[in-house]
């Protein structure tokens, strides 16, 4: 049993409160009273937070002093098992608690009550909204997979196909694509990709026209270079410089054309008198002019001069014959022919300038050789050199390819087939790391999909909370409500709901507390007692349902909790002064009258909104207080009207005995409604004829204050009051600022109850001895006003009501 909240931090308005010394014990019958925005619905939700808070650390926000079977702790914020026997009905538990699925969402209006059949169903159909999204996200993790891999095949495909374009003509591996398949590119893509290397496009080109070659025959070794004659030139030089010392006939020197004809004729006359040509006697001593003439110089020089021309005509021969040698174009391998232009026409200009060079040496050594004593020209050029280096390396590069011919295709074919592996690498990789990003995926969300469809199989074969017949709750509902419009019928552990025989289209919120109640109570009469019995907390059951009904759920919950024997301790929590009446009353009927030594010890609180400073700011705290606060209170105190006017004397007391600003805020809290239902009681028991029109029953109250004797200004005292109860009546926004002030709060409850005892004086009196207070404590004294202020605040009083739309031009 539940017997002291010693502490209650970070729930609601309980920040930080703290159980009273002198507060009672909670008791085995507990009913406590709060206006709305007392903070019951946080004590409530702070209680149904040891079991079922979002954050599963409820308990820590609370600490309890306990009492069970006479053992006795307190629990500091630690969790205890006695909270599994905590059940909090509240608007928390009817939002957790149902489910209901209208007409026009399925056939029939359907209901699920239950915190295990909605939390079960609520389950399912997140499992089965999780399982669609996620069937459709490994759906697509799939669909994205296969393009991936279809995408690598088809890399595969394309490298495949475009190695064998380019090297099928090496053969073997590259032969076809039934040698070089997909497979083959798949197992090279398996294995290290160290050798792999991208071509340039010319390089791919000369290695394709490598492969793409015909076997062709080797270019013979001909002579293609004539070497230059070391010195030729310097010989030349010195042989055409060189005059020989002789005796010059002087029929030579009128004729030296005939030089060479005289020295060849010479030697045809050794051993001869006469000369041949003309018959005339050739004497020794001409002969011995002549051979004078002719000395061995001119010999040595003429000698000297033909073996130059003989090495100048052997270069010009050799120069004839390698520029004939030269090998045509057409027979060097297509990817060579290139290279071959070039090279061929270095070769060629560097033969003909040889050539030429070589034949004008010639004619000047011919020349010279024919008269040696002629003076020339002796000047002579350096050979021009022949290197024929690009050519000769070209024809070597060629016979060593028809050497190795085989060899180098294999090599090209090889080179190519690494070429395509490269460029295709990153594509690959790209794809294969989806695919395998996507497999991952795909593998967790068919884990995942496998538990969730275990686990729905597991909640399809969980049984619900304990659910009372459609027959009961038939007849329980409509107990409760007073009417039979609503009939269940039970379908698949829910219910089938029908108003008027009609699938219902909705159900109100007030049908839905009286039958999740029905449901509560059902649950806990089937709670598990071997635990220990239940302890059960009810916050404002009735403030859903109208008031001519709350009596019968009063009854029920009275009888399901008090009357039956199957709940530990009772909470009830409500900020309906009526239903806490008919508690009180039932409790002093019990035996011992609720008393600590009764079979039904009962303890009364009432919860009352206060504000205190904290760090500087006025904050609203909630204050637990024992009720009544004197037996004779208690006995008075049988009505809301009697209480409501009993909270705004007492408000009043506390401002005349400490006008703070917290007693200012806390009086505040009770305008308008308070007040106003107040004084509507008031007028009730005056006029019941007025009773639905509060402004016009304050309009007609005027002639009541003047014919009572009032003897200030009855319209202002009229307006005053509409416009402190009336103006701001049920207003939703929070804003504080636009009912009455705190500075005039005392003013305005003082003239409430100045109005009440105008009107009726014994009336007035008689609710003062009911709370125990003297009559003139509460009447403010009526100050000497200035005639022409008090005209003008009541035109202004009145211009306001008029502009709100609170009364009528009169």
């Amino acid at each position: 049993m539940l017997r002291r909240l010693e502490w209650i931090k970070n729930c609601g308005i309980f920040e930080d409160y703290r159980w009273e010394t002198a507060l009672p014990e909670l008791a085995r019958i507990n009913v406590i009273y709060g206006p709305n925005g007392s903070g019951k619905t946080s004590l409530a939700g702070a209680l149904d937070g040891l079991r079922n808070a979002e954050d599963g650390e409820g308990y820590k926000r609370l600490s309890i002093a306990l009492d069970d079977s006479g053992t006795q702790r307190v629990t500091a914020g630690q969790d205890d098992a006695l909270f599994g026997r905590v059940h909090v009905f509240s608007e928390h538990y009817v939002g957790r608690s149902h489910k209901f699925t209208p007409a026009e969402v399925e056939m029939d209006a359907v209901l699920t009550i239950g915190e295990k059949s909605v939390d079960t169903e609520a389950r399912l159909e997140a499992l089965r909204e999780t399982v669609k999204t996620k069937t459709a996200d490994r759906d697509a993790a799939a669909a994205s997979e296969r393009r991936a891999k279809q995408a690598v095949d088809a890399a595969y495909g394309q490298v495949s196909q475009q190695v064998v374009d380019a090297a099928s003509r090496a053969g073997g591996r590259w032969h076809s694509r039934s040698n070089f398949s997909a497979g083959m590119v798949r197992t090279a893509f398996a294995n290290s990709h160290a050798s792999w290397a991208a071509l340039s496009e010319q390089d791919l080109r000369e290695r394709i026209s490598v492969i793409n070659s015909d076997k062709s025959d080797p270019q013979p070794d001909d002579q293609l270079v004539v070497p230059a004659l070391e010195d030729l030139a310097a010989r030349l030089s010195t042989a055409l410089s060189r005059t020989p010392s002789t005796i010059i006939l002087d029929t030579l020197a009128a004729h030296p054309e005939a030089t060479s004809w005289v020295d060849e004729g010479r030697h045809l006359h050794e051993g001869i008198d006469v000369c041949l040509f003309c018959g005339s006697p050739l004497t020794a001593e001409r002969r011995a002019l002549i051979d004078q003439h002719f000395s061995d110089e001119v010999e040595r020089l003429q000698a000297g001069l033909g073996g130059i021309i003989r090495e100048l005509t052997e270069m010009e021969t050799g120069t004839s014959t390698a520029l004939t040698s030269i090998p045509s174009r057409g027979l060097f391998f297509e990817d060579l022919r290139s290279r071959y232009d070039e090279a061929a026409k270095s070769l060629r200009d560097e033969l003909t300038a040889l050539r030429t060079w070589a034949s004008a040496a010639r004619v000047r050594a011919e020349a010279k050789a024919a008269n040696v004593l002629a003076t020339v020209e002796a000047g002579v050029d350096e050979s021009p050199t022949v290197a024929g280096s690009e050519l000769i390396k070209l024809r070597q590069e060629h016979n060593d390819r028809v050497s190795k011919h085989g060899s180098l295709v294999q090599a090209a074919a090889k080179v190519v087939e690494l070429h395509y592996l490269k460029r295709a690498e990153s594509g690959v990789k790209t794809n294969a790391d989806l695919a395998g990003t996507d497999h991952v995926k795909v593998e967790k969300l068919n884990g995942e999909l496998v538990e969730h469809a275990a686990e729905i199989t597991t909640l399809e074969a969980v049984d619900g909370d304990p659910m009372p017949s459609a027959k009961v709750l038939t007849e329980e509902v409509a107990r409760l409500l007073g009417r039979r419009e609503l009939k269940f019928e039970a379908v698949d552990g829910r219910y089938r709901v029908t108003r008027d025989g009609q699938p219902a289209i909705g159900l109100s919120m007030g049908e839905r507390t009286a039958i999740t109640l029905i449901h509560f109570l059902e649950s806990v009469a089937k709670f598990d007692e071997s635990k220990g019995k239940a302890i059960v907390v009810i916050d404002d059951p009735v403030s859903s349902l109208d008031s001519d009904i709350f009596m019968g759920i009063s009854t029920y919950i009275w009888a399901e909790s008090v009357s039956k024997d199957h709940i530990a301790q009772v909470v009830l929590l409500t900020h309906n002064f009526e239903l806490f009446r008919q508690w009180d009353v039932q409790i002093e009927g019990l035996p011992g009258r609720g008393g600590a030594n009764s079979k039904y010890p009962s303890s009364l609180y009432e919860i009352r909104p206060t504000h205190v400073l904290v760090a500087g700011k006025s904050k609203r705290r909630p204050r637990l207080v024992a009720w009544p606060s004197t037996p004779e209170v208690r006995k008075k105190m049988r009505s809301t009207y009697q209480h409501a006017f009993m909270t705004v004397a007492q408000a009043l007391q506390h401002l005349q005995a400490d006008d703070s600003m917290e007693h200012k805020l806390d009086a505040q809290l009770l305008f308008p409604n308070v007040v106003r239902r107040m004084l509507e009681t008031f007028l009730a028991f005056k006029h019941p004829e007025w009773v639905g029109n509060f402004t016009e029953a304050m309009r007609k109250s005027k002639d009541l204050l003047e014919a009572g004797g009032y003897k200030g200004d009855a319209d202002a005292l009229r307006l005053r009051l509409t416009r402190y109860s009336h103006a701001h009546s049920h207003s939703e926004t929070p804003s504080t600022d636009i009912t009455v002030s705190p500075h005039e709060v005392a003013t305005a409850i003082g003239a409430a109850f100045e109005f009440m005892n105008c009107l009726d004086p014994a009336h007035f009196t008689g609710l003062c001895e009911v709370v125990g207070i003297d009559p003139s404590a509460l009447l403010p004294p009526v100050p000497a006003e200035d005639a022409e202020e008090k005209a003008v605040e009541l035109v202004l009083e009145e211009a306001e009501l008029l502009a709100a739309g609170f009364i009528g031009l009169t």
